[in-house]
């Protein structure tokens, strides 16, 4: 697997706000960035000919995508590439190559209906990556990196990387737990937080949130504070990211109020493993 980031781009401002968040993320980490436009083929429904027109309207888009990142990238190598077919599909089974995969949505804010959102949520549900989902509105005066702990074996994934953004956007860690007959005592879960080996680095120090409302509506709400808001999901070996998302990161996804970043983790292979169990913020139901 490649340290690049991928971006899926469409020339929309959605696109936009993915390749600027992108590029900051992979200045941090120093790592480089791939822009991947894919033209919808329809399943194979459109003739030779359209598809033709299609990929030669994307391949402008692609090298004005290119222009816009290199001018904003610095020191980031930036690369852009076109694939054909389904769309959500391409991406998310290209994302296997990446460390991770970005995609833009005009979404944010509360779900009323719309199908607002969707491309997270196909993107999220297939790639076998970390996917992030970025809103074209950021507000300012955002603070700190949320991320929802649950009792699923492997929970300890999405919380070392959401240590690793909060490291690298110097911000304090919070730990979000819905309450509920398991959930584990706020002192032995910052315990074993401080335990983890990237917590040495945090210089904003870790905080417990506690919310006696859903999983997913609980991290939808931090979401519109939260600089990013991390959530995991359990998925197992080779299954190649095809796994249900579940009620919470559904219910994230569709209200999210900030840039959203979904991890897989293995659930199976750590089950024996599995400190005590720790809450329902980021497990599938």
């Amino acid at each position: 697997m490649s340290s690049r980031i991928l971006v899926g781009i469409d020339g929309s401002i959605a696109s936009r706000a993915a390749i600027t968040w992108a590029l900051e993320r992979a200045r941090s980490i120093r790592t480089a960035v791939t822009l991947l436009m894919v033209v919808d083929d329809e399943w194979g429904a459109i003739s030779d000919r359209d598809l033709g027109e299609l990929r030669a309207s994307a391949e402008g888009i692609a090298e004005r995508e290119l222009e816009f990142a290199r001018e904003r990238a610095g020191s980031v190598e930036v690369t852009a590439g076109i694939a054909v077919g389904a769309p959500m599909l391409v991406l998310a089974s290209e994302a296997s190559a990446y460390e991770s995969v970005v995609i833009g949505t005009h979404k944010i804010g509360t779900f009323h209906g719309h199908a607002l959102g969707s491309r997270g949520l196909q993107v999220a549900a297939m790639s076998p990556v970390t996917t992030a989902i970025v809103p074209v509105d950021t507000s300012a005066g955002r603070s700190g990196v949320a991320v929802g702990v649950g009792d699923a074996p492997g929970w300890i994934e999405p919380v070392r990387f959401a240590m690793r953004e909060a490291v690298r956007l110097e911000e304090r860690l919070m730990l979000i737990r819905a309450e509920g007959p398991t959930a584990t005592d706020e002192h032995v879960l910052l315990r074993l937080a401080w335990e983890l080996p990237e917590a040495s680095e945090l210089s904003n120090g870790i905080v417990v949130r506690r919310s006696p409302a859903p999983a997913g509506e609980t991290l939808a709400g931090v979401s519109r504070r939260a600089v990013v808001t991390v959530s995991g999901r359990p998925t197992a070996a080779g299954a190649r990211g095809f796994r249900p998302l579940g009620r919470t990161n559904n219910d994230l996804l569709m209200n999210a109020g900030g840039p959203v970043v979904v991890v897989p983790f293995e659930s199976g292979a750590e089950r024996a493993a599995t400190p005590p169990s720790l809450i329902r913020a980021s497990t599938a139901r």
